[in-house]
């Protein structure tokens, strides 16, 4: 085992990323890269997490932020419960912990967000502590490894041992790392490049000849297609905006209002009840501008834009805006709004 350690290591040398997030000790720092990481690619995160730094370089900076700005940083990137679970633990630090991040694994785990996978990372790379980072790649590779090919509770297991015994062996974080680095250059789920890789001589799958068949792949759930209807609602220069709930789905993030359609109700007759009943909006629902698709990890949906007209402009709510088109960029939106939004461009052009 020691030799593959230091195998992967070399490997790692040679061969590794130049991100800015490995150029930096500071454990808030490699924590927020992890964050932003989840669920998305590497060429993605980098310019939010440039940005990011540069607008909070430090705990404190994020701490004493307003929710609403740091998802407008974060618009764009999805999964906005990752940001909104940030702030809530970054602000337990800055007031319950003095604004050090604890190095105990399990005091670290027990900030909102925070699961096994990133503490696992953190601890490993910014504090040099023993402790496995394990994600798709990870188990992927290890799979191969050991010629696993179902993954029951029982191999996973057997993955764990495996990279718990590798990281004992030293340089936890870089070993988490360079696993992370061959996951997606040389042992992709899909292609594979035996021949650079420091597992060549041990690799179960390699051995079998045929290593993408290794470990099964699980098939993708089909996921279903919501319809919704969503309003533009105008009035003299401005249109109107509503604010989702913190909790859920895109919480926190602005949004056109919308209602899903069920059971093939008329689409006008929806928005004029929704907006009436939510907002105390009387709107004439217009001409449809158009539609736009758009997939969630869970589900698909196809929004339908109507041009109405309210019959005056109430005084807004904390979490209801009147504003003009041109102000949009002041506010966070989902991408499928501002797909809807480029919609309205494309008729006023």
């Amino acid at each position: 085992m020691y030799n593959t350690n230091n195998r992967i290591l070399q490997w790692y040398s040679l061969n590794k990323r130049d991100l800015p997030w490995r150029r930096t000790s500071d454990p808030y720092k490699i924590w927020l890269s992890e964050v932003m990481l989840q669920q998305t690619q590497v060429e993605t995160v980098i310019p939010y997490y440039e940005k990011w730094i540069n607008h909070y370089p430090t705990i404190k900076s994020v701490a004493l932020e307003n929710i609403d700005n740091l998802l407008k940083i974060w618009e764009g990137l999805g999964y906005y419960s990752r940001c909104r679970n940030f702030h809530e633990a970054i602000k337990d630090i800055f007031y319950n912990h003095k604004g050090v991040i604890p190095k105990q694994i399990e005091d670290f785990k027990s900030l909102k967000g925070v699961g096994v996978y990133i503490s696992g990372a953190v601890m490993s790379i910014a504090f040099k502590q023993t402790h496995i980072a394990v994600d798709g790649n990870h188990s992927r590779i290890i799979a191969r490894v050991l010629g696993i090919k179902n993954q029951t509770s029982r191999n996973l297991k057997r993955i764990n041992n495996y990279l718990t015994k590798l990281v004992t062996e030293g340089n936890p974080g870089e070993i988490n790392q360079a696993l992370m680095d061959m996951g997606s250059n040389i042992c992709k789920s899909n292609k594979v490049i035996c021949v650079n890789c420091p597992f060549h001589f041990s690799c179960k799958a390699f051995q079998s000849g045929h290593p993408l068949s290794y470990p099964k792949k699980i098939r993708p759930k089909t996921i279903p297609t919501k319809t919704i209807a969503a309003a533009l609602v105008n009035h003299g220069d401005n249109i109107f905006i509503s604010k989702r709930p913190l909790k859920g789905l895109l919480g926190g993030l602005w949004e056109l209002p919308n209602i899903e359609l069920v059971n093939g109700e008329i689409p006008e007759d929806l928005l004029k009840i929704k907006l009436a009943d939510q907002f105390g909006l009387t709107i004439k629902v217009g001409h449809k501008l158009g539609m736009i698709n758009h997939t969630f990890t869970h589900f698909k949906m196809n929004v339908l834009l109507y041009n109405c007209q309210a019959k005056d402009q109430p005084l807004s709510k904390n979490t209801e805006k009147w504003v003009s088109f041109s102000d949009l960029n002041q506010y966070a939106f989902s991408k499928a709004n501002h797909k809807l939004f480029k919609l309205v461009e494309l008729k006023n052009d």
